[in-house]
């Protein structure tokens, strides 16, 4: 079979990350059916209703590719691979707060090619392919031109056990910006990078599926990005910002958590 085109699957991402995104906001009533609890965290039915769903989708346009999402792998020996978070920003979606999303990358070994990142609520859907531009509804979309760090807006996030080095960061960086925000939708947060809403966005806590898609969004409208391995599968520290505060941002980062 030929290799499918970077627009077509951008079409399927979308296609996936709308009808699950849509699927949840259709069930919002039905948002506090858990499956398990944690501490600090929570897995719904929904989440695994809306990777199902998507799963699926995909699958009916590639049934030999592979998936890797949030709630579970698809596992086959293939070159494209789908990553799936179904819902980012659980703990919002459970309190009807509006600031959660469903997101879907693909990748070709290792090579982000496509991805989309849907907010039902706000009916938000952000876009990119590895050789086309960055897109809000269809809308180009680039970062901001903020020339320094103290006219930026951070969004930064909390590791699940409060990574006291995390506390640390924001003590360190809340008089040396303009705002700091934290949101709590790494997905979303990322995006905001993208379309100028923020100025950068750093998480020590993440996983490939938070980030997958809106990541390569951001690069396309023109953030750079810096991603460190942590000890866990698929997980990440991950810094996203505009080009003129990213050095700026990793000399202080690197100041808590290391180089």
């Amino acid at each position: 079979m030929q290799n499918p085109t970077t627009q077509q699957l951008l079409d399927v991402c979308m296609e996936a990350a709308r009808t699950a995104g849509l699927h949840a906001l259709k069930n919002i009533h039905r948002r506090e059916e858990t499956l398990a609890t944690f501490d600090h965290d929570i897995k719904l039915v929904m989440d695994r209703e809306c990777q199902t769903i998507a799963e699926e989708i995909v699958h009916s346009h590639f049934p030999e590719h592979a998936i890797l999402g949030e709630e579970g792998a698809i596992s086959k020996e293939h070159e494209f691979e789908w990553i799936i978070d179904p819902i980012d920003g659980t703990a919002n979606y459970t309190r009807g707060i509006p600031t959660w999303c469903c997101s879907i990358a693909v990748r070709r070994n290792q090579t982000m090619l496509a991805g989309c990142v849907y907010v039902p609520d706000l009916d938000e859907c952000f876009t990119a392919t590895l050789d086309g531009p960055a897109l809000l509804n269809g809308d180009p979309i680039q970062v901001s031109n903020i020339p320094t760090l103290e006219k930026a807006t951070f969004f930064g996030g909390f590791t699940k056990d409060i990574d006291p080095r995390a506390v640390r960061l924001v003590a360190d960086l809340s008089p040396r910006v303009s705002k700091l925000r934290i949101i709590g939708c790494a997905a979303i947060d990322t995006c905001h990078v993208a379309c100028g809403r923020s100025d950068a966005y750093y998480e020590p806590g993440l996983y490939i599926w938070d980030v997958a898609a809106a990541g390569l969004i951001a690069e396309r409208a023109g953030a750079v990005i810096t991603e460190w391995p942590r000890n866990e599968e698929h997980g990440c520290r991950f810094l996203c910002s505009t080009p003129a505060i990213h050095e700026d941002l990793k000399q202080i980062i690197g100041n808590h958590f290391g180089s």
